[in-house]
């Protein structure tokens, strides 16, 4: 983990795990004392982990938590009491919101950390896939359309459309999307 906001409005518990998460573990660590203040630090940053300690204001329904969930590609932490855990971990696990009951153990703490390292990490690989997934989409696509436009207007068959296609990207040493939207461009305006 790079970059952490700690969100937490209990002085005691903020000292402790800034303690902790700075000296123990060599985090670099921003602090909120509230919902307002804690959203105000993640318009202006990206954060690698949101460990939030409830309760945060009057209001201890946790969605804070689920908002950072859901806004960000952070991991997520929430640190809750027995009785909140209780009627809340199921609805926060939901969202992939780690749930560590209050006290919190060090070993705990290290142990849902590192957790949401890697799933973090495994999200952001799962994204590039998909990324990439979509960039071929697209690509086909537009090869697609570049065959009909040849069909259509230079009365070639499929085959030999992207039979055409394939040459010219070897012959001008340029990826079939880039030939594609050439003959579009050629063609279609």
């Amino acid at each position: 983990m790079e970059k952490i906001l700690l969100v937490t409005r209990n002085t005691k518990s903020k000292d402790a795990l800034l303690d902790y998460l700075v000296n123990d573990l060599n985090q670099t660590v921003e602090t909120a004392d509230s919902v307002e203040s804690g959203k105000q630090k993640l318009s202006e940053s990206t954060f690698d982990l949101i460990i939030v300690n409830y309760p945060l204001d009057s209001n201890t329904d946790a969605s804070f938590s689920i908002y950072c969930a859901q806004s960000t590609s952070a991991g997520v932490i929430a640190l809750l009491k027995s009785r909140e855990i209780d009627a809340l971990s199921e609805r926060l696990e939901k969202h992939g919101i780690i749930v560590i009951n209050k006290p919190v153990l060090k070993v705990v703490l290290n142990q849902a950390i590192k957790f949401a390292e890697l799933s973090k990490n495994r999200v952001m690989t799962l994204n590039e896939e998909n990324l990439k997934l979509q960039d071929k989409i697209v690509q086909m696509k537009l090869v697609n359309r570049a065959k009909w436009v040849l069909i259509q207007y230079l009365n070639m068959t499929e085959g030999q459309a992207h039979k055409y296609i394939e040459q010219q990207a070897m012959e001008r040493r340029m990826s079939k999307k880039k030939i594609a939207e050439k003959i579009l461009k050629m063609y279609e305006h």
